[in-house]
């Protein structure tokens, strides 16, 4: 039986994740973490979707995808997961061993502008809360970080929004999020985001 499309609107930025299947690793060396940077890479090359930031963890991993047409992120999706297991599988002999993933990965659309700094802060300072290093920007499979998988493949697409410039600050003090007031809607005429006040 066919999977269920996707319904993603356009100009909408979504928050991606998913885990390894059982809660088991996903990345268990740097090569693991390369090689999904350049499926990354790969995936940018064919389709216009943005990559605002990302964190890779262990078992598991966050993208923030800015899309001008909602479905490219399927497609984006598509080209970095056959990318990254053609990469993972053989490297450490898991081909014919079962699902690496629990299951499709979930889209989570961003609402508003807060909403979608929330969403970032969340994201990036997922290696800090999970103790794995004392400070956000030390994880070095983090948008904070890194940019892509070599010095000249830059992955991280500018916000849709101002970044703070206490944004470092913010990552590493504890979390605490803010309820968001607006609503996302993607203009008409530009495939960037407006906000509208819903009180």
């Amino acid at each position: 039986m066919p999977r269920a499309k996707r319904d993603l609107p356009d100009g909408v930025p979504q928050h991606i994740v998913n885990r390894g299947n059982r809660k088991g690793l996903i990345f268990r060396c740097d090569a693991d973490y390369r090689g999904f940077l350049a499926a990354m890479a790969a995936a940018a090359e064919r389709t216009v979707v943005r990559l605002s930031c990302f964190a890779l963890m262990p078992n598991h991993f966050h993208l923030i995808l800015w899309p001008y047409k909602g479905a490219e992120i399927s497609t984006y999706m598509q080209i970095l997961m056959n990318a990254h297991l053609r990469d993972i599988l053989p490297r450490h002999n898991l081909r014919g061993l079962g699902h690496l993933y629990q299951a499709r990965y979930r889209p989570h659309p961003i609402h508003n502008d807060l909403h979608f700094l929330n969403v970032c802060r969340y994201v990036e300072s997922n290696a800090r809360r999970a103790g794995l290093v004392e400070r956000a920007e030390l994880w070095p499979w983090c948008s904070l970080s890194c940019h892509g998988p070599a010095p000249d493949i830059h992955l991280v697409s500018p916000w849709p929004v101002h970044r703070p410039k206490d944004w470092l600050d913010q990552v590493n003090a504890p979390l605490r999020l803010r309820q968001p007031k607006t609503i996302w809607v993607p203009s008409d005429s530009s495939p960037d985001a407006t906000t509208v006040s819903i009180g």
